[in-house]
């Protein structure tokens, strides 16, 4: 059957994870439909938005457009949403407020702005100057290590998975660092973040449990680890000066964070800090091998990094929509929204948008500018933005010297997400 508008593909998560990030299809709306209402049997209805222009837009028009509506994240009917599922249960065993939103990213200005502040210190450029030699050396650590079990495997004529074997670790050790968790928690942290987008292993599972519910159960022992971590700090006072400190003990608008909102806080900082950084570096080193000609390119000029690390965090795209709820009637680019409807903001799309980016489809480490919209725009532009590219720019620094002995070997395969885009494995092997 040939690919049309009517039966393309752009809201399952198997369909992602089976197929890969729906390129065509973006492509197929890009120039016939670029304001679509998409209609299928198991998804609400909504505006699929996936030209550039029309993303910048939505997203500048925060008031018209607001993220505190019935829908955030992309999912299937009947499936609660990213970050959202699990609160209910939590919450009424910890008697929390059932109209406080899960988190900063479903409020609006005012509130966002001020929460928002309450943390943005800690993910600031000169913060993060302040970081890129202690990140320049645990990427160098942790590439050594991925570089021993790669010779090791190797001689035995198998590969290592480079999502588990290095690219969850800067990430995973950088978050928790800022934070203050105690390094022997990190582990067990990584296993409750996976879970929270569908990354379950067998090994993480009690008997006879299901994916759902080992979900479940993962997000509730991470919120339960957080309330205690908030209840310790409350008890020690604000001397100690942490960052969990920092926010139990400051007031906004005069009034301390409760725990429920502190809970949330910390729990979206935690997902967000760990897999679209991940993400970026899996998807980035496989762009850098799969096109040698740019590895070499980088290899020789590593001047390039600053150019080659906002490529690869256009390319890799992780983070794949948003959802907005309309206030009002609205004209977009002559397609009417009308208030209460869903508009969804495809991000990886507006990055392949030829309209914008000459030859998008050639991965061009030179590429400047390079205007990607892969940590959003406008009021919810990505608070942890210079923390990522900070990350992603050490991961890929340690690794120059050995891309050329690397090899992709065997099936990859990738996340049933919709939202969070990447690699679940990316096997590698040194070459001969």
């Amino acid at each position: 059957m040939a690919l049309s508008v009517e039966n393309l593909n752009i809201h399952h998560p198997q369909h992602y994870a089976e197929n890969g990030t729906p390129w065509t299809e973006w492509d197929l709306l890009r120039r016939e439909a670029p304001i679509f209402w998409y209609e299928r049997d198991d998804v609400e209805p909504f505006w699929a938005v996936t030209r550039y222009a029309d993303i910048m837009t939505v997203s500048d028009n925060p008031k018209v457009f607001i993220n505190s509506g019935p829908r955030l994240r992309l999912t299937l009917k009947g499936v609660p949403e990213l970050l959202r599922a699990g609160v209910d249960s939590f919450g009424q065993e910890h008697d929390w407020d059932p109209d406080e939103p899960p988190d900063m990213v479903f409020m609006d200005n005012p509130e966002h702005r001020l929460l928002r502040r309450h943390s943005s210190w800690a993910f600031t450029q000169g913060g993060m100057r302040n970081m890129h030699a202690h990140f320049a050396a645990l990427a160098d650590d942790f590439t050594n290590t991925f570089m021993q079990a790669l010779e090791v495997a190797s001689d035995k004529g198998r590969t290592c998975d480079f999502v588990s074997g290095l690219a969850c670790k800067l990430p995973l050790a950088a978050i928790g660092e800022i934070l203050g968790l105690a390094p022997d928690d990190w582990k067990q942290i990584l296993v409750w973040s996976n879970a929270l987008v569908g990354e379950i292993e067998e090994e993480h599972k009690r008997p006879g449990e299901s994916n759902g519910a080992a979900g479940y159960r993962a997000m509730h022992e991470l919120r339960t680890y957080l309330e205690d971590l908030i209840n310790e700090s409350r008890e020690c006072g604000a001397d100690r000066g942490g960052f969990i400190d920092r926010m139990v003990h400051k007031k906004v608008r005069g009034k301390f964070l409760t725990n429920q909102q502190l809970n949330g806080y910390l729990f979206l900082l935690i997902a967000a800090g760990n897999d679209t950084t991940r993400n970026a570096t899996s998807g980035g080193v496989a762009a850098l091998l799969e096109h040698p000609d740019q590895r070499d390119l980088l290899r020789e000029k590593p001047d390039l990094l600053p150019y080659a690390v906002e490529e690869i965090l256009r390319w890799s795209s992780p983070v794949g929509n948003f959802l907005r709820t309309a206030t009002s009637d609205f004209d977009l680019s002559g397609t009417k929204i009308r208030a209460g409807e869903t508009v969804g903001l495809f991000y990886p799309s507006a990055n392949r948008d030829e309209r914008v980016f000459h030859d998008p489809y050639r991965f061009d480490i030179t590429r400047s500018p390079n205007p990607h919209l892969s940590f959003g725009f406008g009021a919810h532009f990505c608070l942890g933005t210079n923390l990522a590219r900070a990350e992603l720019s050490a991961n890929i620094k340690a690794l120059i010297p050995h891309l050329h002995r690397l090899e992709l070997h065997g099936a990859p395969t990738r996340m049933a997400q919709t939202h969070v885009l990447g690699y679940s494995t990316l096997p590698m092997r040194l070459t001969s």
